[in-house]
């Protein structure tokens, strides 16, 4: 383990204080960041896009976007998903494109049914690339409501060029505690993907929107 969690807890409690002295007029996101050392991202020496459970639910949970099979659309209506479409509906958005560009913009999951993948690869991809999102499949089971509940409340950790990553954890109205929980769980994943991850992992900060990083004490 490269770090406890009781230190990812003080820097979380740091940043939150530093935070508490600035009045926002909205609810900042919690991030932590995971840099990389002697590694060549070019060549690929990390490559990273893994889908985290975040043990403790934040409450601002991410948006998802279903497309689920006849049989599953109940099933989904039950998770309240963000938007609900059915493969007709997904259909005659081709050639939508501020449609599909506002859908891609205001949904962090799009899931989807392995029937409709195509569908939404053509119809939805373009829009999604861009911004680095990308379709998911929904399993086959008719009972899909938890799978989505589990999206609601996952985060995404990705490498890009640099060598480094950043990953949602909570929102600032959690506890240090809870947060920390979540930043673990994201580590967790991290070392578990990355070979000799005890030596390729830098430094870890903890981010608020709007604060400056602070660097967790690995001693």
């Amino acid at each position: 383990m490269i770090v406890g969690k009781d230190k990812l807890a003080e820097a979380v409690a740091k940043a939150l204080q530093e935070e508490n002295k600035t009045k926002r007029e909205f609810k900042q996101s919690v991030d932590i960041i995971v840099t990389f050392r002697d590694v060549d991202m070019k060549r690929g020496d990390i490559k990273l896009r893994e889908i985290v459970n975040l043990p403790k639910t934040p409450p601002k949970e991410k948006k998802v976007l279903v497309v689920p099979t006849f049989e599953q659309t109940e099933y989904a209506k039950k998770a309240e998903p963000n938007v609900l479409l059915s493969k007709e509906e997904l259909q005659k958005l081709q050639g939508n494109k501020r449609t599909v560009k506002k859908l891609a913009t205001q949904n962090d999951w799009f899931l989807i049914a392995p029937d409709s993948m195509a569908l939404a690869g053509r119809i939805l991809g373009p829009a999604l690339g861009p911004r680095g999102k990308f379709p998911t499949p929904l399993p086959g089971a008719a009972d899909v409501t938890e799978y989505i509940n589990r999206y609601k409340r996952s985060t995404l950790v990705k490498t890009k060029d640099q060598p480094h990553t950043q990953a949602f954890i909570g929102t600032e109205d959690q506890s240090a505690e809870d947060l920390a929980e979540n930043a673990l769980a994201v580590l967790n994943v991290i070392e578990g993907k990355v070979t000799n991850a005890l030596s390729k992992i830098g430094n870890i900060y903890i981010k608020t929107t709007m604060g400056k990083p602070v660097k967790v004490s690995t001693r």
